[in-house]
């Protein structure tokens, strides 16, 4: 036998050791190489789990972690190895021909929606129908999650394992509070949850939406709660405790009141002062334990950001809520502009800073800003003000215009690529140029507001 036969015959045997048999497929694992191999990736791919580009009758760690994540999806042991039941779950499962992605509509959109949010992961607050950058965003953390791979895309396998996790939620009372719920109870518990900070709506509206559901995640979240969005028993004890605790505080010792003004000096001031600067609220570039008009200008932006009496005086409640604010976070400017691209066509409204209103142009730059955790001025004027100059604005950055004055009248977020996303007068939420002529002329400056 010549030595290249030689050769030829070695593969061919190993092949024949190494092939997997398609009656049965015990043990296919890592390592392997055969055309069944080929046909394996490819059954993997119609249902969404192979991601590698082409099916190459190789059992790698690509394939592996595919098996693992079927696996995973179906509630069998994840093991990366295709035994019997795997295989048999392969041939039986149907393909992933109804995947929703990006520029998805419609009825199976907003069903995906309903779910990750009942599930925490769509923090959006209304059920759009719409699959943008927020949904794909949210199918990601799910994937990651439940191990699938983090594609955004909602194909079956991610579609199966939502309905698992739904039925898997603990199950309300039949008279629990939910979407769709009205009447008095619905804005007792509006009231109850206002009361505590997470109902945030200006109206008791008696009707239970997307925003009431939103609202009790919150407290259900942070009170140790399965997080349902549905007012059952617990959550309905846990809430009349807490309102409870709250309106009547256990009693403490006597401190003396607070109250600073214009004209007040001392340690107080500067611990005021320093607490504001922190936050974005004092501009002046030094800290000076003097109660002037520029600290009593930054106590009034403060008051309005965290829904205080806006008198720009210093009492105990504006002290206490002050020094015990958390410091900024820094931006994800990633998902700040993936949040703006969600709201493109929302209508432009004077004095708007909210998506079921509509929004001015910093009303927009504040609502996002918030979803962050990040507390800025509401106005054009005060961004201008509060804002760190850049000599070329990056994603994230506020770009400002001057369009009926020669000082700040308008601004929007910079996206990369020499475009801004705003709320125009007469467009609503849109994307526009640095360089169309009409913002080029305009065009004041950048600033970082993070």
């Amino acid at each position: 036998m010549k030595p290249n036969h030689v050769v030829f015959a070695a593969a061919m045997a190993s092949a024949f050791f190494l092939a997997p048999d398609e009656s049965q497929a015990a043990e296919w694992k890592k390592g392997m190489s055969s055309p069944e191999i080929k046909q394996l990736q490819q059954r993997l791919k119609e249902k969404g789990f192979f991601t590698y580009p082409q099916a190459t009758g190789y059992f790698g760690a690509i394939t592996e972690e595919a098996v693992k994540a079927f696996q995973r999806a179906m509630n069998l042991p994840a093991t990366g190895i295709v035994d019997d039941a795997t295989y048999a779950k392969l041939k039986s499962a149907p393909a992933s021909n109804d995947t929703l992605a990006i520029g998805s509509r419609g009825a199976a959109v907003r069903d995906l929606q309903r779910r990750l949010k009942q599930l925490g992961y769509f923090r959006y607050p209304q059920i759009t129908g719409y699959y943008g950058a927020v949904t794909a965003d949210a199918v990601k953390q799910f994937q990651r999650a439940n191990g699938l791979p983090a594609t955004g895309r909602a194909d079956r396998a991610t579609l199966e394992r939502l309905k698992q996790k739904e039925t898997s939620q603990p199950a309300t009372s039949s008279d629990a509070l939910t979407i769709g719920s009205r009447g008095d109870d619905v804005r007792k518990l509006q009231q109850q949850l206002k009361q505590l900070g997470y109902f945030t709506y200006s109206d008791i509206t008696g009707y239970y939406g997307v925003l009431t559901a939103d609202a009790v995640r919150r407290f259900q979240r942070d009170n140790g709660l399965p997080v349902t969005g549905a007012v059952d028993n617990q959550t309905a004890a846990r809430l009349a405790s807490a309102v409870k605790a709250k309106t009547n505080p256990p009693a403490t010792a006597e401190r003396p009141a607070i109250r600073l003004s214009i004209g007040s000096r001392g340690e107080d001031v500067k611990r005021v002062q320093k607490k504001l600067k922190e936050l974005g609220y004092f501009t002046y570039p030094t800290i000076t334990g003097y109660y002037g008009t520029v600290t009593a200008d930054a106590v009034r932006r403060f008051q309005q950001s965290v829904k205080l009496p806006v008198t720009g005086v210093v009492d105990s409640e504006t002290y206490e809520r002050l020094l015990g604010q958390a410091p900024p976070t820094k931006v994800d400017v990633i998902e700040l502009v993936a949040d703006a691209a969600e709201l493109l066509g929302t209508p432009y409204v004077w004095g708007g800073d909210a998506p079921e209103e509509g929004f001015d142009c910093s009303g927009f730059i504040f609502y996002l800003f918030q979803q962050q955790g990040v507390p800025i001025p509401r106005t054009v004027a005060l961004m201008w003000n509060a804002g760190v100059s850049v000599s070329a604005p990056e994603v994230g950055d506020i770009v400002f215009f001057a369009t009926t004055t020669n000082s700040p009248s308008h601004a929007g977020i910079y996206i990369g690529n020499g475009q801004f996303i705003h709320s125009g007068a007469s467009t609503g939420v849109t994307i526009s140029r640095l360089d169309q002529s009409y913002w080029k002329q305009r065009y004041l400056g950048a600033k970082r507001l993070f």
